[in-house]
C-alpha cells in the first residue's frame, strides 16, 4: 500500500465531489493554492493541521483521505460518511429532545 498514492487519489476524489476548485480549496484552508496544488501532485507533505483543515473543508474525517477502498471493499465512503452524520444528528436531537424532556419535567 502506497499511502501517499491513497492520500492524493482521495484528496482529488472528495475535492472533485465538492465541486471545489484547488483555488477555492486553499482559500478554504488557509493555504496557498500552490501549496495544494503540490500536494495533489504528490509534491508536498501537509502538516497534520492542515489535514484537518483539508477534511474539514471537503465535509469529511480525516481518516477518509487515506481510506483504501480498493483494500475495503463494502459501502462506498460516501454512503458510510452519510450513515455517520446521521448517527450524529440523531445524537444531537435525542440530546436535545431529553434536555427539553427534563425542563418539562422540572418546571412541573
Amino acid at each position: 500500500m502506497d499511502l501517499s498514492r491513497i492520500f492524493v487519489y482521495n484528496l482529488r476524489k472528495w475535492r472533485r465531489a465538492t465541486g471545489l476548485s484547488q483555488k477555492k480549496l486553499a482559500e478554504k484552508c488557509g493555504a496557498a493554492h500552490s501549496y495544494i496544488r503540490q500536494i495533489e501532485n504528490g509534491l508536498g507533505n501537509p502538516s497534520f493541521a492542515l489535514l484537518a483543515k483539508i477534511a474539514e473543508a471537503l465535509e469529511i474525517e480525516p481518516y477518509q483521505l487515506f481510506y483504501d477502498e480498493d483494500a475495503n471493499p463494502g459501502k462506498p465512503a460516501r454512503e458510510r460518511q452519510l450513515e455517520s452524520a446521521k448517527a450524529k444528528l440523531t445524537d444531537e436531537v435525542s440530546r436535545t429532545i431529553q434536555i427539553a424532556f427534563d425542563k418539562l419535567k422540572n418546571a412541573l
